[in-house]
């Protein structure tokens, strides 16, 4: 069969192209692999780690010259990071594919590692949105607000943990998008079906790349990339594509396939083809399954207390006193917290001693010492607690709040 030669323009893109995605994937790509092996082989962590990391890893490297051209206080998850980042792999892409052009300028087409290339392209797709996809589905990207986000105020909150809430409080829509996500993904694994899985997520992924923007989430680059490669996988359909929505006759366009497609495939390689297809999507299905069932476990004394009467020193706070605990709360992940009288929060990790009664309280932030309360329960529920903060003996009565009177978790009516 005569394979007809690319135009110039075609040559130069398809080589900044892959310059361009070997730059800002190839460490991503060594991550995802090293999910699919770690099971069967958990030795290929710090390998993969240091290939990514490592001195003279490939995130390493990126790091490097974004350093050395922006400065070396940029910081990836910002916006200014974002620019950064992607300028410099752009240039650096652009660097490349001169060098690659002066080296390879008697070649007249890629159509075999054009193929190739797609091959990398669909299965890294895949495998992303197959991960934020099971983590939206299994409900533990965006998990419903905690008690101790329910009253935390909204004026403290950054725009990333608004969306997160947001995204919580919802997980009918959560689980949607996932499903939107996983689809893709799925679709992306048959080239029969790419063109329609590519469409889907370059669907989804503007969506998220405009909230990433709009609410500073930090992953900014990663999602550009990831809908450029959904663009990528769709440009070759691009003129029946936009022969279909303008109604204009255009000519079928061939499936690029890879090299030794025209041998046919052959029964064992397709068998190993699926084998492969269905540990990817198990492995992706099994690790938010398994995190689920960690990530919202009830500790003991779970609960929003409201502080009735607040003793320090042997001498009762008065209520408008700014000094005077507010409400306590014991709350998922381990987690706790004490509010103020003036709103404030402070933020502590929570261990729980049931047989000895006691309440550990680890400061978030900082490092002052943890807190060690006793606690024991009335007849009707209430908490006395009690222990000594800073040289003065503390205690409190504490009564549980109904936390389902909280607008956030009730149902939809």
């Amino acid at each position: 069969m005569t394979v007809s030669p690319w135009p110039l323009p075609l040559l130069v893109a398809f080589r900044y192209c892959v310059a361009f995605v070997a730059i800002t994937t190839t460490y991503l790509a060594v991550g995802h692999v090293q999910a699919l092996v770690e099971p069967v082989a958990p030795f290929v962590v710090p390998i993969a780690e240091w290939i990514q990391y490592g001195p003279a890893g490939l995130m390493t490297g990126y790091d490097w010259v974004t350093g050395r051209l922006f400065g070396a206080d940029v910081s990836y998850p910002t916006i200014a990071g974002y620019r950064a980042y992607l300028i410099t792999a752009l240039a650096l892409a652009a660097a490349i594919t001169l060098v690659w052009s002066a080296i390879d300028r008697r070649r007249r087409d890629y159509h075999r590692a054009h193929a190739w290339f797609r091959v990398y392209l669909r299965y890294l797709l895949a495998a992303v949105m197959l991960t934020y996809g099971m983590a939206k589905v299994i409900p533990i990207q965006f998990p419903q607000p905690s008690l101790i986000q329910l009253i935390t105020p909204v004026g403290e909150l950054t725009r990333m943990r608004l969306l997160w809430l947001a995204m919580g409080a919802a997980p009918t829509y959560e689980v949607f998008t996932g499903l939107c996500e996983v689809t893709g993904a799925l679709l992306l694994l048959s080239r029969r079906t790419s063109l329609l899985g590519a469409l889907i997520l370059a669907g989804s992924l503007t969506n998220v790349l405009a909230l990433n923007l709009a609410y500073g989430i930090g992953v900014q680059l990663n999602v550009t990339v990831y809908l450029l490669i959904a663009l990528v996988l769709v440009a070759p359909d691009a003129r029946r594509l936009m022969a279909v929505l303008f109604q204009t006759p255009a000519p079928a366009a061939p499936t690029p396939a890879p090299a030794a497609a025209g041998l046919g495939m052959t029964r064992a390689t397709a068998a190993v083809k699926w084998l492969a297809v269905i540990w990817l999507i198990g492995v992706h299905v099994h690790q938010p399954w398994v995190m689920s069932a960690d990530e919202w476990r009830i500790p003991a004394l779970y609960g929003i207390y409201d502080v009735e009467e607040f003793v320090r020193g042997g001498v009762a706070v008065a209520k408008d006193d700014d000094a005077r605990w507010q409400r306590v709360v014991i709350a998922e992940r381990n987690t706790a917290a004490i509010q103020s009288k003036t709103g404030s929060l402070q933020r502590y990790s929570v261990r729980v001693d049931a047989p000895a009664h006691t309440l550990t309280l680890t400061p978030a932030q900082g490092k002052a010492e943890p807190l060690t309360l006793r606690y024991s329960q009335e007849e009707d529920g209430r908490l006395i607690v009690d222990g000594n903060i800073s040289g003065a003996a503390v205690q409190a009565r504490l009564r549980a709040t109904d936390v389902t009177k909280f607008t956030l978790r009730q149902p939809l009516r």
